[in-house]
């Protein structure tokens, strides 16, 4: 009896020894082999791209129907007559190519803008009549698509589309022979232009956040394409100016393999 029981143990032994050493050797090579590892791990999409959300704020250079009717100060010009302040936030997406190209979208505004030139325009003028049409005050969105390439890990340069929507009240007067007419209309007047860019960053870990403070340098324009304006302007339009220096952050997500 127990010479069958000695047996029996030698052949569970002899079977169980090769199998729990094959399958040491199995852990082993996949602990080994990064590939088997990266099979076994796949990430969510989300995470292996990297993209970014952040916020621009910034003065830009401003002409002609967007400056403010203020005059010198004893030959002192105030920074609020020849810049206008502008609102942005943007996201952007790197491309895969070791992450040194981005495109991007940016949505922004201009403060309601009071005081201004505006667009002015007569009509006819003689010495007993006249009408003209005038605008003062703007509301301005725009809307932006970006390429920008990595020069170095803090340095980079880029171009952009931009695409303006500016809403106004336009004034319509006229006095003929002492007959005094006024007409308002809310008109929307739009703008296409591009800009040239570079700028300068630098990374920020925080808590497991790579935040990226920045400063921008652009040069740009943009000019009126379409209104629906109830009269005819001709020739004058809407010119609106993007060159300034911005200052911003960007919060960056992503870029796990």
């Amino acid at each position: 009896m127990k010479r069958t029981v000695f047996i029996v143990a030698l052949l569970v032994l002899s079977i169980g020894i090769p199998m729990l050493a094959e399958s040491s050797d199995s852990l082993s090579t996949e602990s080994e082999n990064p590939v088997l590892q990266k099979q076994e791990l796949k990430l969510p999409w989300y995470k292996t791209v990297k993209y970014e959300i952040g916020y621009t704020g910034g003065i830009c250079i401003t002409y002609g129907a967007l400056m403010k009717e203020s005059g010198l100060i004893m030959f002192f010009v105030p920074p609020d007559l020849i810049f206008n302040w502008i609102n942005s936030v943007n996201v952007n997406i790197f491309m895969p190519s070791k992450s040194k190209l981005a495109i991007g979208i940016e949505y922004g505004a201009f403060p309601h803008l009071t005081e201004r030139e505006g667009l002015n325009m007569y009509l006819y003028y003689t010495y007993d009549s006249l009408a003209r049409v005038y605008t003062g005050e703007w509301s301005i969105y725009y809307k932006s698509i970006l390429l920008k390439y990595y020069k170095t890990k803090s340095f980079y340069y880029g171009v952009s589309i931009n695409h303006f929507i500016a809403n106004t009240e336009e004034s319509y007067h006229s006095a003929v022979n002492g007959n005094i007419s006024d007409t308002t209309a809310y008109v929307q007047r739009e703008c296409i232009g591009c800009g040239i860019f570079c700028g300068w960053e630098k990374l920020i870990s925080f808590k497991g956040l790579n935040i990226y403070p920045f400063l921008k340098l652009q040069i740009g324009h943009a000019v009126e394409y379409h209104n629906n304006s109830p009269w005819e302007w001709g020739r004058k339009k809407l010119t609106i100016g993007t060159s300034g220096i911005f200052l911003g952050i960007n919060m960056r997500f992503g870029g796990k393999r």
